[in-house]
């Protein structure tokens, strides 16, 4: 009987903050084929390929930035072709696996990363740090010493449904945005966050995309996406690359996570800062600013990588008494399809849910990717 993959950690057996940890330390310190195992342990796992779109972007956001604007966008498209793959699969985590172009496409984006240049986000404000100031910027506000109503601010409150406090921490956002102040930008959106966080939270008008569902629909960063996304569309995006990373941001904001998401909105926050200072800003695709050779030599010495996860899933297995079985499909899709085929014609249930209706297939599919049946 071959074993059976479980979702709490990779398929080989590895914890998935320590997965996350290594692919980023490899990333950050351009270190290919490292970066490249650790991807590939992700595909190769249950839920893993979810995972990788949220920690990919993650890692872009904290570690690249600017340095390589156009990437969320080829991320993004990649993204599209995964999950369009997946719904081929049958949700089979084995054949998708052992998509050569699923492979490559992975291969191909890590790569980009780890030859990028380096432009770390600085780092945001802790919730302590703004609860010491509170006290102070409460007085000031009260005051009279807030920020002059801002435009974008102004577009984009509601005021049938969003609180007068958000306008008034929008305009504090928004001001230090324009002058470029990115300490105290980033100051605003850890307040924001923060606030999120509280029971008596104030109101907003609902701006989630659909899939968006829930209590998650009323969370405040979508104030926020609304505001960064007014200011780039008026003058401060850079060739469409702030757009690209915020609809980036929406693709994978379910499995991203609120410390993850808070990340990458201030890197979004960090871009148009730098947008107003002029700063260096690389809009041109990563095809036509890196070296590609290292990348298309990591693609090329892949099938390596996959071999070697294998490999320490067989020893994984014997550790545990168990069969490798499930490590001998790895590297070969015809016995996985065979067995697929087998399954569908032999089991009632996976008839009858072949024979429904598509999207609600591909919705069950996608639930299955994404891990959302499964404790986190």
């Amino acid at each position: 009987m071959a074993s059976k993959e479980s979702g709490k950690k990779t398929l080989c057996g590895y914890a998935w903050n320590d997965v996350y940890s290594a692919l980023t330390r490899s990333i950050a310190n351009g270190n290919m084929r490292p970066a490249q195992r650790w991807g590939a342990e992700l595909l190769c796992s249950q839920t893993g390929v979810s995972r990788m779109e949220a920690v990919l972007f993650a890692i872009w956001a904290e570690h690249i930035g600017s340095a390589l604007g156009k990437w969320p966008a080829l991320w993004q498209s990649n993204i599209t072709v995964f999950r369009d793959e997946w719904v081929k699969s049958g949700g089979d985590n084995a054949i998708f696996r052992n998509n050569a172009n699923i492979r490559n496409r992975i291969a191909e984006c890590i790569g980009y990363l780890v030859v990028a240049s380096k432009h770390p986000r600085p780092s945001l404000p802790k919730s302590t740090d703004v609860f010491k100031e509170a006290e102070a910027v409460r007085a000031r506000l009260q005051g009279g010493g807030a920020s002059a109503d801002q435009v974008s601010t102004q577009r984009i409150w509601d005021s049938r449904e969003d609180a007068p406090t958000m306008r008034t921490l929008g305009n504090e956002l928004e001001a230090s945005i324009r002058t470029a102040q990115t300490s105290r930008a980033l100051f605003w959106l850890v307040w924001i966050m923060t606030l999120d966080g509280q029971k008596l939270r104030p109101n907003i008008k609902e701006r989630a995309p659909s899939h968006i569902q829930g209590k998650a629909r009323k969370n405040l960063a979508w104030f926020i996406l609304a505001l960064l996304s007014d200011l780039a569309a008026n003058g401060l995006d850079a060739v469409g690359c702030i757009k690209q990373t915020i609809d980036c941001l929406q693709v994978v904001w379910i499995r991203l996570g609120s410390k993850s998401r808070r990340e990458v909105l201030g890197t979004i926050i960090v871009m148009l800062c730098e947008r107003v200072k002029s700063s260096s800003f690389e809009v041109r695709n990563p095809h036509e600013c890196l070296d590609t050779r290292p990348i298309r030599t990591a693609i090329e010495d892949i099938d390596s990588i996959y071999e070697e996860i294998a490999k320490d899933k067989s020893t994984q297995t014997v550790q545990t008494g168990q069969t490798d079985a499930d490590t001998n499909t790895i590297n070969a899709p015809g016995n996985d399809l065979k067995k697929f085929k087998k399954q569908q014609k032999n089991n009632s249930d996976i008839n009858a849910s072949l024979s429904a209706d598509k999207m609600n297939k591909a919705y069950n599919l996608l639930r299955k990717m994404y891990g959302m049946d499964e404790e986190d």
